[in-house]
Order: structure tokens, then sequence, then C-alpha cells
């Protein structure tokens, strides 16, 4: 070529050797890349498919199973749950809304099972399988509830009588005699036998003990008042159509994780 010295054109070819070389390194880092990253999602399917096919509840127990699914259950659990029981999962006892982390449970023993139930369908969600068989009667109106219709209401002398029985049962200073006829009013004319069994609840139904120390409202004298008289009815919404089934199963294998921080699968 005119113009162009042989020291150049060697200059020139070593440019573009090096620039292949790169182009060819490069090319190697993104193949590499895209093996690793095909590998791990097949995996992580795999891992999510076993996952599904386990009992829920063995694999609470199974350290290579919670291993999996506690860090991914954990940022679903952020996204989906935190809104409203907090990062740390305490609840809000202002909103009625449970501490994910006293192995305390309203619907159910606390299973993951149980856990998996409750995020699928709710709690007196739009679903048909949702848990919604009782509400807690508002004893201060004139239909206490409308399912029941022989429900009958109770005077605000009543309700005291009531709450200085509950306050009997979880240790704080209460009113001995309105205590005494709070508790023929329990297993009598108000029907709280029906839900709350001997007072140590029905989670079956969503009864809650009353026997501990442990409110979804607060145990104040005032709250307990509260829920006596205008009743109490809960929400979960369902996330059966929201999240996969793989991630309700995540979320549940974290939900539990919470109340059994010294298990082996937890650590």
């Amino acid at each position: 070529m005119v113009g162009v010295s042989l020291g150049s054109m060697k200059k020139l070819g070593r440019w573009i050797g090096g620039l292949n070389v790169k182009v060819r390194a490069a090319g190697a880092i993104v193949l590499v890349a895209l093996i690793v990253a095909g590998v791990w999602g097949v995996n992580t399917a795999n891992s999510r498919a076993a996952l599904l096919r386990m009992d829920p509840d063995l694999e609470a127990m199974d350290a290579v199973s919670m291993k999996f699914a506690l860090g991914r259950g954990h940022g679903i659990y952020e996204k989906n749950c935190a809104s409203c029981h907090g990062g740390g999962a305490k609840g809000d006892q202002s909103r009625g809304v449970p501490d994910l982390t006293d192995n305390d449970w309203l619907y159910g023993s606390g299973l993951t099972s149980d856990i998996e139930t409750v995020i699928l369908y709710g709690i007196r969600a739009p679903n048909p399988k949702t848990w919604r068989l009782a509400d807690m009667p508002a004893f201060a109106r004139p239909v206490p509830y409308a399912k029941e219709p022989g429900i009958k209401p109770l005077s605000p002398g009543d309700i005291n009588d009531m709450v200085q029985f509950l306050a009997s049962l979880r240790g704080a200073p209460f009113q001995a005699d309105a205590a005494g006829r709070g508790a023929k009013l329990f297993s009598d004319r108000g029907g709280c036998y029906d839900c709350h069994g001997d007072t140590h609840g029905d989670s079956a139904i969503g009864g809650p003990n009353l026997a501990d120390n442990i409110w979804l409202y607060g145990g104040s004298d005032k709250t307990v008042f509260q829920s006596i008289a205008y009743g109490r009815a809960g929400y979960c919404p369902a996330f059966e159509t929201r999240l996969s089934p793989a991630k309700i199963r995540e979320t549940a294998l974290y939900v539990y994780s919470l109340s059994h921080q010294k298990s082996p699968s937890a650590k």
C-alpha cells in the first residue's frame, strides 16, 4: 500500500490479533455465564419440583429443603406479606394482624401444611376454600350475629363482667365478683363456649385461646371490651392465584421457620 510502512502493517496485525483474542475471551466468558445460568435455572427448577413433591411438614425438618426455601421464601414474604405483618413478622394489634414469630396459631397448629393452607386460600377471602366458619359476635348490638339469630345481646354490665372473667384468666388484676358473674355468662347466656370451648379456643374454626396472654387485638380491659361489644372478623388475602405453588410452599416454610428458630432445619 502506498504510504504505509512495513512496521505499521505489523503493528496493525498485532492489534487485530490482540482484538481477536479479547473478543474470543469475552465470548468465552459470556458462554460460560450462559451455561452457568442455564445449569442454575435447571437446578432451581428441579429443586422447586422436588420441594412440591415432598410432604411440607417433613420438609420443615429437612435441613437441605429448608436451606433452599428460606432465602427464596424471605424475599416472597417481604414482597407480599410484610406490608401487614411487618418486616420482623411481629404483626399489628391495632389491626388484628397476628405475630408470626410466637408459635401461637389461630388457625391450625402451626404446621407448615396449616400455614400453606392459609396462604393459599386466606381467611374470609373471596375464595371458595377460605376459612370463614365463624366471626366474633358484636354483643352490644341488637342483633349480635346475623348467622345465629338466637344469640342475644349483652348489657354493658354483662360485657364488663366478661372482661373481668377474662382478666382473671390472663393473670391481670380483676374484680372477683364481676369475674364470677362473667364465668357464668361465658358458659351460659353468652354462648362463648361454642367457639372458645373451655376458654382454650378451637383452631379448627379460628376461635382464639382466651386462657393465655397472647391477644390478637390486645389484651387490655378496653380492647377486650371493644372485641366483645363490637365483634371481630379478621381478613387475610388468598394467594392461590397470585403466587405459584412453589412460591407458596417456600413462603410457608419461611413463616414456619420464624417461630422455630432453634430447630436444626431453621439453622
